[in-house]
């Protein structure tokens, strides 16, 4: 690793958690997000995923030891008619953030490894994950890890007039 290293979320992270946590959806959000934040809920959800085992939080640190990016994965359960690679689970990367500053460094990359690695502990076969249309650079750094696309996500605004 180069200028960073890699750890668990713990509590005392979630100030810094929260700050990193909005400025990713911020990119998300010039990228086409159509979600808001609901700013009420974020800490509530931050600090579950913090004390969860079912989902990895862990945490990018830059070379003074403060939390630079951050991967979230879950594991879903299919529905009972369906299998994934043998799996009646699959693996979900809910989100990754590497702030502007710890960038081209392989941070991204890395965490990216320990959520496959994590997965594999779980006996989860496969990791799936969303891509904005919007964000071609995610696209090619999802597709230049190994995953490639497979289906398209539709949204509609069903309070718009006429539509």
């Amino acid at each position: 690793m180069s200028g960073f290293t890699l750890r668990p979320a713990q509590e005392g992270d979630l100030p810094a958690l929260l700050a990193l946590y909005r400025d990713y959806h911020k990119e998300l959000e010039s990228f086409g997000m159509p979600y808001a934040l609901r700013e009420e809920e974020l800490e509530r959800v931050l600090r579950l995923r913090i004390r969860s085992r079912l989902i990895l939080t862990e945490l990018a640190l830059d070379g003074d030891g403060a939390p630079a990016g951050f991967v979230f994965c879950s594991i879903l359960r299919l529905a009972n008619e369906y299998l994934c690679q043998g799996s009646a689970s699959v693996g979900y990367l809910n989100d990754l953030y590497v702030s502007p500053a710890l960038r081209r460094r392989g941070a991204a990359r890395a965490l990216t490894a320990r959520a496959e690695e994590w997965l594999r502990e779980q006996g989860v076969p496969t990791m799936q994950l969303q891509v904005l249309r919007g964000n071609p650079a995610a696209r090619a750094y999802w597709e230049g890890v190994g995953m490639r696309p497979v289906g398209t996500l539709y949204d509609k605004n069903l309070e718009k007039e006429g539509t």
